[in-house]
């Protein structure tokens, strides 16, 4: 067994994989590669014969425990499987037995020992052998079968002898046992006694079917959210736009629809013949999620239905954001159904949600509501009643770029109290995406305040700080996460950054291979050691490490650029032009791409590829002097001195700080 370390140490990729598991969890993910259950006959000769296909047991359904017990009282063997996927409980009923078949059934009532009998051992002795059971407390994960000892007989077989081992060691027999049926032995006393505890064996009858349940149509919510906010374009009114906020003070009915959806169209329908009654107490606003190019058939179905009320077209920031908020709302993630219906109330908050088509009648009845019940009993909480992770909904947006949907959110969960380390950190994220430093810092610092330990919140600061080249405090905070977390490879990546920047290539080396070890499979760890390997002139080692990021997946402008200049740095001209092109096709507004391409040519001597290269590059940043140089250089290289004497000057007179354009004009003149 493993021994727990005495001083406590983080591990973000433990953190990491246990969060995926959720994820896998609640994403309807298989555990067990959706393996089927098995089942297995016991031939009575030492063999066992596969009949999970006959019996219906073989689901893929994962399962996770099964019980035996007679359900139906007919003497043999029932089972109840428990799944985690699909139909959570299923009973099979046994009725395999042979004709003739006995069973008999021993029930242990302790007075020493325990009640039940728990670690007892029952002996049958029969005619023809002896069948042993033991009485166990629990039989499998998270499952007790039935406390009774039982033993199927076939007709022709006889019982003889019941004997039971009690736990405190205590031996008891009986003779001549009935032949079937039960019995109870109870510690320590003579004879048995023999309840009714099963019924004679009849012809197997399907149970009646269940009433179906009367649903309520769509979910109300426990704890309500603000709804993300958007501003989509009107169907057919170019320029004009609507904001979910614009609204704010009354309720809003938000419905995701498409027009190649049939209950869609039905429920739009329904909507504009109530619209007069629902527009007194709700807005209507029906969201199209077809592509682009299908705008003049949502215009048309709008027409055609005589809609009256706005449609408007999703843009892929809003479909994003409100399938990631469906994606949480519930336990199980499922994807943003069409059609889907969110009912906001005046303040900007969900209330209810209506996963598929919703009747125009029931819509009326929850605006005027208002309110409903989230749990469909009454009762109270003996504990404190669940809340919503805001935290992780919030990161699940700020992860696919979200920001504004997740910067909500945080400030939600702040506004409730929730000022947790973990929190503030990740809100943090946010800010710096959003370009807010200095709150981002503010928020890094009450962070550590509340944790010195946390890592994550070390590394961000310390990019902040690096920005504004407060190196030292960086290195400090960034020493500290590589201690609290040893195998953080996003601590040792930036570590490794900032004593790059100070010209220590030998650390940052080091600290570049450990971040390598910790998350060989990340392409940004690879291309960092690759720059401190050549920096230090060990071109064929970085270029090794630059190969390895693009064989991960890494396809960056930086990595095309920074491999390209290696390989013609080692002589490798026509692999050098591949990489320099892949860079120009990663970044097409990138004007260093185009810059790094000019220079191969001019190298090659192609000095008309060089020239429109440049131009590029100038249309892309006119406030660089890069470009007025090299094409002053590229001028120079054809000969044409004229025209590079006065691309040089004018690159000296627009940047007269340029020290190249100075040493450049002097030397053409």
């Amino acid at each position: 067994m493993s021994q727990s370390p005495l001083a406590a140490e983080g591990s973000k990729s433990y953190a990491d994989a246990w969060r995926a598991i959720n994820i896998l969890i609640r994403s309807d993910g298989t555990w067990s590669g959706r393996e089927r259950n098995l089942c297995f006959r016991n031939q009575g000769d030492g063999t066992f014969e596969d009949i999970s296909y006959t019996t219906g047991l073989d689901l893929d359904a994962d399962g996770r425990a099964f019980v035996t017990l007679d359900l139906d009282a007919d003497g043999d063997q029932d089972l109840l499987v428990k799944n985690r996927n699909g139909v959570q409980l299923r009973a099979f009923r046994n009725d395999l037995a042979p004709d003739g078949a006995r069973h008999l059934a021993v029930r242990l009532s302790g007075r020493r020992s325990n009640r039940d009998g728990v670690g007892a051992r029952v002996w049958l002795d029969t005619s023809r052998r002896t069948l042993m059971r033991e009485i166990v407390s629990g039989s499998g994960y998270l499952s007790q079968r039935s406390r009774e000892a039982r033993f199927g007989l076939p007709a022709d077989e006889r019982v003889e002898r019941v004997r039971v081992r009690w736990p405190l060691g205590l031996l008891q027999e009986v003779e001549a046992p009935p032949q079937e049926g039960g019995l109870v032995l109870v510690e320590g006393e003579e004879g048995f006694r023999t309840p009714p505890l099963s019924v004679e064996r009849g012809p197997a009858e399907e149970p009646p079917a269940p009433p179906e349940p009367q649903r309520e149509p769509g979910t109300w919510l426990a704890d309500p959210l603000p709804a993300p906010e958007f501003s989509l374009r009107q169907a057919g009114q170019p320029g004009t736009e609507v904001r979910l906020s614009d609204h704010r003070g009354g309720a809003v009915v938000l419905n995701f629809w498409a027009t190649w959806c049939p209950p869609c169209r039905k429920e739009l329908r329904g909507f504009q013949q109530r619209l007069e009654e629902i527009s007194r107490l709700a807005t209507v606003l029906a969201v199209s999620v077809d592509d682009p190019e299908t705008e003049p058939a949502v215009r048309q179905l709008a027409e055609s239905e005589g809609l009256a009320f706005s449609v408007l077209l999703a843009d892929p920031q809003t479909a994003e954001a409100y399938s990631v908020l469906n994606e949480r709302l519930f336990d199980r993630r499922r994807a943003l159904a069409i059609p889907t219906t969110f009912l906001i109330d005046a303040a900007g908050r969900i209330r209810k949600v209506y996963r598929g088509e919703v009747q125009a009648d029931a819509l009326l009845r929850d605006l005027s509501a208002g309110q409903g019940q989230a749990l469909p009993f009454s009762g109270r909480w003996v504990e404190q009643a669940p809340a919503r992770d805001l935290r992780e909904l919030a990161s699940a947006f700020a992860e696919r770029g979200l920001t504004s949907a997740a910067r909500a959110v945080f400030d939600e969960a702040l506004a409730r109290g929730d000022r947790s380390p973990q929190l503030l950190n990740n809100l943090a994220g946010t800010m710096i995406a959003e370009g807010d430093a200095a709150r981002a810092e503010r928020l890094l610092r009450e962070a550590l305040e509340a944790d010195p330990r946390q890592a994550d919140a070390m590394v961000n600061l310390a990019g902040l700080l690096v920005q504004r080249g407060e190196t030292a405090e960086a290195s400090n905070l960034l020493e500290r996460a590589v201690a609290a977390q040893p195998g953080d490879a996003q601590a040792l990546s930036a570590l490794g950054n900032v004593r790059f920047l100070a010209g220590r290539l030998a650390d940052a080396e080091n600290l570049f291979r450990r971040a390598v070890e910790s998350a060989p499979d990340d392409p940004r760890m690879r291309e960092n050691l690759g720059a401190a390997l050549a920096s230090q002139g060990r071109l064929e080692d970085a270029l090794q490490e630059y190969r390895s990021a693009a064989s991960l997946g890494a396809q960056g402008v930086s990595l095309h650029s920074n491999l390209g200049v290696l390989l013609m740095r080692t002589g490798r001209v026509t692999e050098a032009l591949e990489s320099f092109s892949r860079a120009v096709q990663a970044g097409p507004e990138d004007p260093g791409a185009r810059l790094n391409l000019a220079q191969y040519w001019l190298q090659a001597g192609d000095i008309g590829r060089a020239l429109a290269a440049i131009e590029q590059a100038e249309r892309l940043d006119p406030g660089s002097p890069v470009p007025l140089l090299l094409r002053a250089r590229a001028h120079a290289l054809s000969g044409r001195r004229e025209e590079a004497l006065e691309a040089a000057g004018e690159a000296l007179r627009r940047f007269p700080e340029s020290v190249e354009a100075a040493e450049l004009v002097e030397a053409l003149r």
